[in-house]
């Protein structure tokens, strides 16, 4: 008991740690969402703002690039809108905020939902090897891989840019580029790991909730399914049932709706949106395959033991 009260607070201690540095790269970059990305252009967040404004006062337009008529005024050109009809659902209450105070309250909330993902994965990876729990907690909370950043740099810039300098991009620079464009992805990976945590707990409806609304961009949600699955493998007619009642809810009205989800569909077909990667695109991507690993890595495991206890002459020991 001792043993497993130490393995515990040794996990949530890892865990704090992770979520005080990512308060860190937060407060690095939250004073530069005050300006545009570029000069002429504004910042990711613009996207689901006039988004939203469209779906309000030029519905046509939603998936269309560049300014519109009638569009609300910003400093540079905003960015297109390309996520599934049901995130403006999700973002609705910030437009009764203005554009900047809307831009910094996003970026709050997506902060504060990393405190919901922090218990998520605790609960998630509590019971399994330390090691490996404490490493996964950090690439989810923190996601300190090394991925080259979004610009150009040659082997001994690179090098030196990982290894010996101190800015906050050395250890997360997908969560820097989220908040300081505060772009979703920061978000919609606290629901899919949210709704991986509910199939993990037994609760598929839940489960199929924060999936549904986690399914803004489809390309993270088809790679976080198989885990789902497996998580609610003991109740899968419900999470399926969930799914699909909560998925037609939050977009099907919107086909109705000035052909809304037709749009989509359109604009996903004669755009490049499922080969374009951000660097922010990885955030949920490495969250997730860093669970499925520990996952297949847990259950191989025990399965092992299993064998074993059942044919103790072919251990070691015996042998």
């Amino acid at each position: 008991m001792k043993l497993q009260l130490t393995k515990k607070t040794a996990l949530i201690l890892v865990i704090l740690l992770a979520v005080l540095l990512n308060f860190h790269i937060f407060c690095y970059a939250y004073p530069q969402t005050f300006a545009p990305q570029t000069e002429t252009l504004a910042r990711d967040f613009s996207a689901y703002y006039i988004g939203e404004w469209r779906l309000f006062n030029n519905p046509t337009k939603i998936y269309y690039d560049g300014s519109q008529p009638g569009d609300y005024e910003l400093v540079g050109q905003p960015q297109p809108f390309k996520y599934t009809p049901s995130f403006l659902i999700l973002f609705a209450p910030f437009l009764a905020l203005s554009y900047q105070n809307a831009l910094n309250a996003f970026d709050i909330v997506q902060f504060l939902s990393i405190i919901a993902l922090a218990f998520f994965v605790y609960k998630i990876v509590e019971d399994k090897n330390l090691f490996l729990a404490a490493a996964v907690a950090v690439i989810v909370i923190v996601d300190p891989l090394l991925i080259a950043p979004s610009i150009s740099y040659d082997v001994a810039n690179f090098l030196h840019y990982r290894m010996i300098s101190l800015g906050v991009q050395t250890f997360s620079p997908c969560y820097y580029c989220g908040y300081l464009l505060a772009n979703a992805h920061i978000l919609q990976n606290t629901l899919l790991v949210g709704a991986l945590y509910f199939g993990f707990a037994k609760k598929p409806w839940l489960s199929a909730l924060l999936f549904a609304f986690g399914a803004f961009d489809p390309r993270c949600a088809l790679f976080a399914l198989p885990l789902l699955l497996w998580y609610n493998r003991q109740s899968l007619r419900k999470f399926f049932a969930g799914t699909a009642v909560f998925l037609t809810a939050t977009n099907l009205p919107f086909f109705f709706h000035y052909g809304i989800g037709f749009t989509f569909l359109q604009s996903v077909v004669n755009a490049p949106v499922v080969s374009q990667m951000y660097l922010y695109d990885w955030i949920p991507l490495h969250s997730i395959g860093a669970l499925t690993i520990l996952e297949i890595i847990t259950v191989l495991y025990n399965r092992k033991i299993h064998f074993r206890s059942l044919f103790p002459f072919f251990s070691k020991k015996n042998a």
